[in-house]
């Protein structure tokens, strides 16, 4: 099987239940049942005929799967994202990493499982095709158009409220990049030239919860994923945090979660 893509199924007996960094891209395709996944702390709801595409190094978590959820993964390399995506134009592509999420009915769904989906999985295992990589990626071009059109389309739908979706966006992916350093609303407020009272606002309107909120839940988030995924010490993860000191950490980890550090890590392990 290629290293740089794979297609399989993933039912619930296969999540995890403590989120992860994904170390390769997927294509989620919802074939039947339904599952709660967030990725980096955004809530998607996941039916059949949803499609969501999630890029390497975003964390993901499962939460309240159907006992007949049945997903149809296609997983590839960082590397492959640069191929499917090479010829595709840079605003399509910087479109779909803020809108990965779409959902088809009736016919449409159809459409993309029987010709798509199905020529995708074909064309993954023919491995007797000498041209088996360039046809991977042509049908992953393929699927991704038809994602993005309708992910255009649903956009579309809410375009008179798109700057505050915009502002959203933007607020999240300044915290993404700056959240080791940063923890106070009033920063990024600054960063992106509106008061603190209007980003929380915002942030409550679109997310649900407050901008300190939404720091600190994905503070914690990433806190788990270094607790769980490296044998890094407490006072080694505090000061890669920035946190005054190993005791800060503890408090802070401790009043988000109600358990502390190592009692995280016991339970999940590094």
């Amino acid at each position: 099987m290629s290293e740089e893509y794979l297609f399989h199924t993933r039912k619930k007996p296969d999540l995890f239940s403590y989120p992860y960094r994904m170390e390769r891209g997927e294509l989620l395709f919802c074939l039947q049942g339904g599952v709660q996944l967030y990725i980096n702390q955004q809530k998607y709801a996941l039916a059949a005929g949803s499609v969501i595409l999630v890029f390497p190094e975003q964390i993901t978590f499962y939460k309240d799967a159907t006992d007949d959820l049945e997903l149809a993964v296609f997983a590839f390399s960082a590397q492959f994202r640069h191929e499917i995506f090479y010829s595709l134009p840079s605003d399509k592509v910087s479109f779909m990493r803020e809108h990965n999420y779409s959902s088809f009915r009736d016919e449409e769904w159809d459409g993309i499982c029987n010709h798509y989906l199905k020529l995708l999985q074909q064309k993954s295992v023919d491995s007797d095709n000498i041209y088996q990589r360039e046809l991977v990626i042509y049908c992953c071009r393929m699927l991704f158009y038809e994602i993005c059109n309708q992910s255009e389309r649903l956009y579309r739908q809410t375009k008179p409220n798109h700057l505050r979706w915009r502002l959203k966006d933007r607020f999240i992916a300044l915290v993404i990049e700056s959240f080791r350093e940063q923890r106070s609303v009033d920063y990024y407020a600054d960063k992106l030239c509106v008061t603190t009272r209007h980003l929380s606002k915002t942030i409550q309107q679109t997310v649900g919860c407050t901008a300190k909120e939404w720091i600190d839940d994905y503070v914690i988030l990433e806190l788990k994923v270094t607790l769980h995924s490296t044998a890094l010490s407490i006072q080694e993860i505090a000061n890669q945090f920035n946190f005054p000191d190993q005791s800060y950490l503890g408090r802070y980890f401790k009043h988000h979660t109600g358990m502390s550090p190592t009692a995280y890590r016991e339970n999940y392990g590094a």
